[in-house]
């Protein structure tokens, strides 16, 4: 089963208020006289839709490309009952996408705090979807009184970060970008088998493969996670 599937059921959704990372970016974005209205969009792993629903809203049109069936079945649901016809779907990884569409264009392509770029033939073929690129992601900092202590136990980290992104890139290339970084703190509150289940998908998602009953000692109750993070909006 996709590790992406396993999340959806637990995993944001749409708001119509604006969190404060999207508050921010649309800020910058008005600073920047980004315009979305009457545009061709592509969101790359757009999960339940938490940006995409909210460009749809402007956008002529939008491809909303996922990896996980299931996070593309509960934004195509959340978008019914906006009334928002606008979407399109492609149960895809980027680059199996790129792959069966290699002439694929548009006017804006974005991305929002996904893995789904992992190497410089991805960040090249980000580049060349769109002549106007956005792109939310983990600066160099991540912290979580609940999942750093599982981490350190399990000799394991954050997986999040990585020591050449689509940033090291653009440097390398010489491309020009716009960037701004955000800090976020947040506090996320789980029932003790919600706060096992998440803690089993993190060691997954880094190959960490454990009996639940382990954590089980770990997590005795519900959960209160503070988190602290640097996100970069990369724009070019």
């Amino acid at each position: 089963m996709n590790l992406w599937d396993k999340k959806a059921k637990t995993y944001a959704r749409y708001s119509e208020t604006l969190n404060k990372i999207q508050q921010d970016s649309f800020e910058e974005f008005k600073k920047l006289n980004i315009d979305f209205k009457d545009k061709l969009m592509i969101d790359i792993g757009c999960g339940t839709g938490v940006w995409t629903l909210h460009f749809a809203k402007v956008a002529k049109e939008i491809l909303a490309l996922d990896s996980s069936k299931i996070m593309l079945e509960i934004l195509s649901q959340d978008a019914l009952n906006l009334g928002i016809n606008n979407i399109k779907y492609q149960n895809l990884s980027f680059d199996l996408f790129y792959k069966e569409n290699p002439h694929f264009r548009c006017d804006i392509a974005f991305l929002s705090m996904s893995p789904a770029l992992q190497n410089g033939i991805d960040y090249k073929n980000f580049m060349t979807l769109a002549p106007l690129r956005i792109y939310l992601g983990w600066a160099d900092y991540r912290k979580s009184d609940f999942l750093d202590p599982i981490f350190r136990h399990f000799n394991t980290e954050f997986k999040g970060f990585y020591k050449k992104d689509l940033e090291n890139f653009l440097i390398e290339k010489n491309i020009k970008f716009h960037k701004i970084i955000f800090n976020e703190m947040r506090v996320v509150q789980r029932s003790r088998e919600e706060a096992i289940e998440n803690a089993l998908w993190h060691l997954d998602m880094n190959g960490v493969k454990t009996d639940k009953r382990i954590l089980e000692n770990f997590i005795k109750e519900e959960v209160k996670e503070q988190i602290e993070s640097k996100i970069k909006l990369l724009i070019f």
